[in-house]
């Protein structure tokens, strides 16, 4: 073996143990969870008069089953994207501010039990535009939560749509931009890189093991676009989306 190929595997087998690592970990905390949840529910069960209880607990489990399930749906797609056996749809025009409502629809149970307010301003003008259809409403939803996860109480979520011009091109711009903790530069520089995690104030604990943003970022490149971040700690952060209308 060549000294090349000898730095390749090492270099390799450090990134599969890393990721391994990443995945125990975020697999062990909901599924604890749902273990400890249904022992105690287990036992309540038995106990007629703890049927309020009974209803929290399997309340609980069912949330923490669907932060699994959403995990699980994520390493999918990072193995599909991987092995390039993922296909996008961009021959059709789709309408972008049904796919925006849509998303901040899905959202406003989340948003509501956060005690975030929810906001959308999107501009009239607006064209049809060759997108996926489907990996936008990821997209969307995608940035959307984890706009209201890293934000505090009484705070607004807002998602803005507009058509901008830029070096003679069009672009379809959307902005979702939060009141949150924000970032600050080192967390800014590193939020799209996969494994990379941010700790929530709202928890005291990290609430993702960082596959969401870098997913989405790969999302949006796939379409011809092109995503950035701004943030500032303390006053929030905004994810902008920029997409070219295509010319005929």
């Amino acid at each position: 073996m060549t000294k090349s190929q000898t730095l390749f595997f090492t270099n390799f087998k450090t990134e599969q143990q890393d990721f391994l690592n990443s995945i125990i970990h975020e697999l062990k905390t909901p599924l604890n969870a749902i273990i400890g949840f249904s022992e105690i529910l287990k036992n309540e069960v038995r106990d007629p008069k703890a049927v309020e209880e009974c209803f929290d607990y399997a309340d609980e489990i069912n949330k923490v089953a669907n932060d699994l399930n959403e995990i699980i749906n994520d390493l999918l797609d990072v193995g599909s994207i991987a092995s390039r056996n993922f296909v996008l749809d961009l021959s059709k025009k789709i309408d972008v501010k049904e796919i925006i409502k849509r998303s901040i629809k899905l959202n406003r149970d989340f948003s509501v039990r956060r005690k975030v307010s929810l906001k959308e301003e999107i501009a009239a003008d607006i064209d049809l535009i060759n997108l996926d259809c489907k990996r936008m409403k990821q997209i969307l939803c995608n940035l959307i939560s984890n706009s209201i996860k890293y934000s505090p109480e009484n705070t607004e979520v807002a998602v803005l749509a507009k058509n901008i011009l830029k070096n003679e091109q069009n672009f379809l711009q959307i902005i979702v931009a939060d009141q949150g903790f924000g970032m600050n530069e080192d967390q800014v520089k590193t939020a799209f890189e996969k494994y990379q995690t941010i700790e929530n104030p709202n928890s005291g604990i990290v609430d993702s093991f960082g596959l969401g943003l870098p997913i989405t970022k790969q999302l949006v490149e796939l379409q011809n676009g092109r995503i950035s971040v701004k943030s500032e700690v303390g006053k929030g952060s905004e994810f902008i989306l920029e997409f070219p209308y295509l010319k005929q």
